[in-house]
């Protein structure tokens, strides 16, 4: 069992038996979880949640019942009810646990597995058993994707794998970008055909319930159809990827500096990319801004196939301990560096704009990016292979969150915050 609450992965050995959200709704004295929650949310919203993975504990919950005091015993709940679908099958079990979970969480989720009768025999990290079974280099990232929290994990591939670093880049998850996305969705129905399909629960529900899936599907298309069918009618809109790009263009930023800030300049990283995050408009190209990283695009179960390979290094004859080294290293790769193009073009909100032999940014951006001859901010400039800047105000302007200097090298992904508004390096290359 891989424990993520985007979808609770469950197989028997080899073979995914199901994946279940971490969603509960209570309908008068029925729970329903999981996969019957997510598909109730909208219809039920009164009593609906979906943290209870990402907070389990056992402290009191604002909308508790008698049945339902906190996270834990959602989180039970859930359990139970996958545990049941299996048991007569099953001889063992093994936990695959996101890195953010502390010991008295990981404690309270054995003691939950007890309750169950469920036999579990060991527990590793998520991205470890991610990382086993690969070609690697040294250094390896591995970026992930929960309902509320996107997660970077660094794992060492040296004398052995090991998990050396973990952190939850922002709690903003996949439960805020399906609600953003559907609200694009939506307005684009409004738009195209005075269509809303957020005025009717039922309507709204089936938008959500397409959604994960038609994201997945993206991929590198520039638009794609989104189909409503409401009984004798069916509703069709085309929506563009740069539309849905902004619901991540807050994101997006975020990702690349934590990445960036985990890979050591004249070393090439090996990034773990979740599939969960496959079909996310633009997300292949803000990474593409990194220097230094492989991208390796994780298949669905490549976690769980993993464990199961590795299962005598994970269970423990004893007392189950938390796996987050195994005593054997993935296969290495030649660790050279990954070369990338200097910035090109200076991007904000959509928009890109060439910076050319050298450019006088403007402080105003009510018209976009504009050079400003006589007062710019700053002058970016480019010198051979390289690209530098010139501060002219610094009371404005920081680079990376960072005060600006003058003659910084830039690189694609640095981010200039000029009062408050945000512009991204990228190359074209």
């Amino acid at each position: 069992m891989e424990i993520n609450d985007s979808g609770i992965q469950v197989a028997i050995g080899k073979e995914l038996v199901t994946t279940s959200p971490g969603y509960a709704v209570l309908d008068g004295e029925k729970l329903l979880i999981g996969q019957e929650g997510l598909q109730n949310s909208r219809l039920l919203p009164s009593w609906t949640n979906n943290r209870f993975w990402n907070q389990l504990g056992t402290e009191p919950i604002a909308n508790a019942t008698h049945a339902i005091r906190h996270h834990a015993d959602l989180a039970f709940a859930h359990l139970e009810s996958l545990w049941q679908e299996i048991e007569d099958s099953v001889d063992q079990v093994i936990f695959l646990v996101p890195g953010y979970y502390d010991r008295s969480q990981l404690s309270l989720l054995l003691g939950m597995a007890r309750e169950c009768n469920m036999r579990v025999a060991g527990m590793i990290d998520t991205s470890l058993a991610a990382a086993a079974e690969l070609s690697l280099r040294e250094v390896v990232l591995h970026l992930d994707i929960h309902l509320h929290r996107i997660t970077l994990t660094q794992i060492s591939n040296r004398s052995d794998l090991a998990r050396t670093d973990f952190k939850t880049i922002t709690e903003t998850g996949i439960f805020t970008f399906w609600d953003r996305w559907a609200n694009i969705v939506a307005n684009q129905f409004i738009q195209t055909s005075r269509y809303d399909p957020l005025h009717e629960a039922g309507s709204e529900q089936e938008l959500y319930n397409q959604l994960p899936e038609w994201i997945a599907s993206l991929n590198d298309a520039r638009s794609k159809s989104f189909n409503l069918d409401q009984g004798t009618v069916n509703h069709s809109t085309l929506i563009a990827s740069e539309r849905l790009m902004t619901a991540c263009i807050p994101i997006y930023p975020r990702i690349v500096q934590t990445i960036r800030d985990q890979v050591s300049s004249g070393q090439t990283a090996s990034l773990l990319l979740s599939h969960r995050y496959r079909g996310f408009p633009g997300l292949r190209d803000a990474l593409n801004l990194i220097d230094n990283i492989e991208i390796i695009d994780l298949p669905g179960e490549q976690a769980i196939h993993s464990a199961v390979t590795h299962a005598d290094r994970i269970i423990s004859p004893g007392n189950i301990t938390h796996v987050i080294n195994l005593p054997a290293t993935a296969k290495k790769i030649v660790d050279d560096i990954v070369k990338t193009r200097r910035p090109s073009h200076l991007l904000c909100d959509n928009h890109a704009v060439s910076i050319g032999h050298s450019f006088k940014l403007s402080s105003d951006f009510s018209k976009g990016i504009r050079q400003d001859i006589d007062n710019p901010v700053c002058t970016i400039y480019p010198r051979g292979d390289d690209l530098f800047i010139e501060v002219h105000v610094p009371e404005i302007l920081k680079i990376n969150r960072s005060p600006a200097s003058n003659k910084t090298h830039l690189q694609p992904g640095d981010i200039l915050d000029v009062g408050g508004q945000p512009i991204t390096l990228i190359s074209s290359g």
